[in-house]
């Protein structure tokens, strides 16, 4: 004897609503994954820390750049060089829709004994935009200092965070007034969890000085617990607070800090796949600007492996 064995009416109408529930999440995942070629952040940069390179072959550096939708360029500058390999490549840049930001900075400049240090490098910037015409100049000064590699971080962290603020302080207002440029820093994606007196944390006294902040956020999967996503939003939530943009910052470049660390290894199919994530959810944010690569060479390298 067949005995069929019928689904309850309520069970039936729980299974639909899963099933449609499911189709619906493929439906909305498949169009964002083609989202993902119409829309884009609206910051995709990079850091060139080889000025040999620079000189050397900047074409094929800045037809990289195109390729991979980059538009604006960290260039660190070398103030033992002259101008003119920095006036050849910010010109062509530029010729290109990219805009260059001047790139200096040492653990050490968090130390108030080394604001000379800071101001022979915005010296360098202001004698560089006198003598450069229009097309050829800067848009910004960006900063690389982190102080927490310092050991003098472990022996008195609270001196060590006042001297740093002090010295940022010095920064802004020093490129204000001599070069009327923006300012903008890498900070750790951490950085807002250490205390400031008055302003709750000195993430959100960082985003308050300066234009805008690159988080290195330098974790290689977007979604879960110390994921890119979870580690950069509270920052991007202090500058969307702050009506500030907040630049989540990648690493590509082999490192002892963790596998998780790096896309190293990992290929630029996963590198474009956890930003492509990322961004989908940072985007509702005001304060969330786009993504920045660390660095250009090793970028390169992964892309051509």
């Amino acid at each position: 004897m067949l005995v069929l064995k019928l689904v309850p009416p309520r069970k039936q109408t729980f299974v639909k609503i899963i099933m449609i529930t499911l189709l619906c999440c493929m439906v909305i995942a498949t169009v964002l994954m083609v989202k993902w070629g119409s829309e884009k952040p609206p910051v995709k940069a990079t850091w060139v820390w080889d000025t040999t390179t620079l000189m050397e072959d900047k074409s094929k550096m800045l037809a990289f750049a195109e390729e991979q939708g980059v538009n604006v360029i960290f260039l660190h500058i070398d103030r033992e060089k002259d101008f003119e390999p920095y006036r050849a490549f910010v010109e062509e840049a530029h010729g290109l829709g990219i805009e260059v930001e001047a790139l200096g900075g040492d653990p050490a400049w968090g130390l108030t004994d080394y604001q000379q240090e800071i101001e022979s490098f915005i010296g360098w910037i202001e004698d560089y935009q006198r003598a450069a015409v229009e097309r050829a100049a800067f848009d910004g000064v960006h900063v690389d200092i982190e102080p927490y590699l310092l050991k003098e971080w472990e022996q008195d962290r609270d001196d060590i965070v006042r001297q740093w603020m002090g010295n940022m302080e010095f920064l802004v207002q020093k490129v204000k007034q001599d070069v009327s440029l923006r300012v903008s820093a890498d900070l750790p994606f951490w950085i807002h969890k250490i205390p400031a007196r008055d302003y709750g944390s000195v993430g959100a006294w960082m985003i308050e000085q300066l234009d805008r902040v690159v988080l290195m956020n330098y974790r290689n999967f977007a979604v879960g617990e110390n994921g890119i996503i979870a580690n950069a939003l509270p920052m991007i939530k202090e500058g969307t607070r702050a009506g500030k943009p907040v630049i989540i910052g990648l690493e590509t470049a082999p490192t002892d800090e963790g596998e998780h660390t790096t896309f190293y290894g990992k290929g630029i199919s996963s590198l474009n796949r956890q930003m492509q994530l990322s961004h989908f959810v940072m985007r509702w944010y005001s304060g969330y600007q786009g993504f920045s690569i660390h660095d250009y060479k090793s970028w390169k390298e992964a892309s051509e492996s």
